[in-house]
């Protein structure tokens, strides 16, 4: 859901009086108080500069209050937020132009290629330095050189489970949840998969032994015939809220991220579902999101100073954990974060027919 806007404007000049003399113009410049021209007089008070507005879009809760505020308090600028949920999301925001984006990597990627994302001043973001360097390695999939944007945090799409009716052991394999012939698939307690259509095909093709950077067309068939034998035994597919099925214990099983697994627990209530992640052995998408700043951005200044704001330690800890994914100067998972591929940025016919099928797939009964 996108965020409102934070609008603000400087007030204009108001028109003065013809009358002459010293004490018609301070008069007029009584009564306007700060948007009258203080040159007239060394005796008034300085006027109060129109507030710097730093324009940012960002997903859905990515930066946090806290970080917010802190960031206006201590620079005296104002951040001008809009919030997107989705590709789809993001796409309407395309005309609109900002000082900061949050984008993940794919988008990030494609807005190289049409030549719309700044060239970043290293020695003025100190703080990019923080990141992990795997991390950094992984984010270089997008952005060859690393020298257009930095990356705020990362996520797996991997397995979920219910502890208490899947049982202690992890699954260990997409063909847990996507392979019914599998002999360890926990089918029977239920198997709830998200509304998540890149990451389901990688996710099949993963088993299927496909490269998912490498995937055509004709793979996009193969992998959306897998999944369709597979749904037909979930309790709920492309669920529009996967979160809430594990928090409601309809759930033993399915698909998401290690945030999603967090979620479970703030919004199971006094006794939450005992949900964890696990990442399969065959691999697992890797999501990265990065801070960059458009070309056109209309305080390139402004970006600067908040990025480096939300890179530092404190804010990036907070933003990270209300985004729900892990942070890009944390050491946790750092194992696992080797072994994970860079969700890649589809050519058209791929994502055309990723997007066709998917249709097909959530459509049809």
């Amino acid at each position: 859901m996108s965020g409102k806007r934070i609008r603000k404007a400087a007030s204009g000049w108001a028109r003065t009086a013809r009358a002459g003399g010293v004490a018609a113009i301070l008069a007029a410049a009584t009564r306007h108080g700060a948007g009258a021209d203080n040159g007239l007089s060394p005796f008034l008070p300085k006027a109060t500069p129109a507030p710097s507005v730093v324009s940012v879009l960002a997903p859905s809760e990515f930066l946090e209050p806290s970080s917010i505020a802190a960031f206006e308090k201590n620079t005296a600028m104002t951040i001008s937020l809009d919030a997107y949920a989705n590709a789809s999301e993001l796409a309407e925001h395309a005309a609109e132009r900002y000082d900061v984006v949050i984008l993940r990597g794919p988008a990030l990627e494609r807005r190289l290629e049409t030549g719309t994302l700044a060239k970043l001043d290293r020695r003025r973001l100190p703080n990019a330095r923080l990141a992990q360097p795997i991390l950094m390695a992984k984010y270089t999939a997008y952005d060859h050189s690393a020298a257009y944007g930095v990356p705020f945090g990362w996520s797996a799409f991997g397995l979920l489970y219910n502890v208490d009716k899947a049982g202690e052991e992890p699954p260990s394999s997409w063909a847990q949840a996507l392979d019914p012939r599998s002999p360890r698939r926990s089918a029977n307690c239920g198997i709830v998969w998200p509304d998540a259509r890149e990451e389901s095909f990688i996710a099949a093709w993963r088993l299927m032994g496909v490269d998912p950077t490498r995937a055509k067309p004709a793979d996009v068939k193969a992998a959306a015939k897998l999944i369709d034998r597979a749904r037909g035994t979930f309790v709920a597919f492309a669920a529009p809220d996967e979160v809430g099925a594990f928090a409601k214990g309809a759930a033993c099983l399915g698909a998401g991220t290690m945030g999603e697994a967090e979620a479970v627990r703030l919004r199971g209530g006094d006794s939450p579902p005992n949900v964890r992640f696990a990442y399969p052995r065959e691999g697992a998408p890797l999501e990265i999101y990065a801070f960059a700043i458009p070309r056109d951005a209309p305080s390139p200044d402004g970006a600067y100073r908040l990025i480096n704001a939300m890179l530092a330690p404190e804010a990036a800890e907070r933003d990270a954990e209300s985004a729900g994914v892990i942070g890009a100067e944390e050491t946790t998972d750092l194992d696992q974060l080797k072994r994970l591929t860079p969700e890649p940025a589809f050519d058209a016919a791929t994502s055309a027919a990723m997007q066709s099928e998917w249709k097909r797939l959530t459509t049809s009964k």
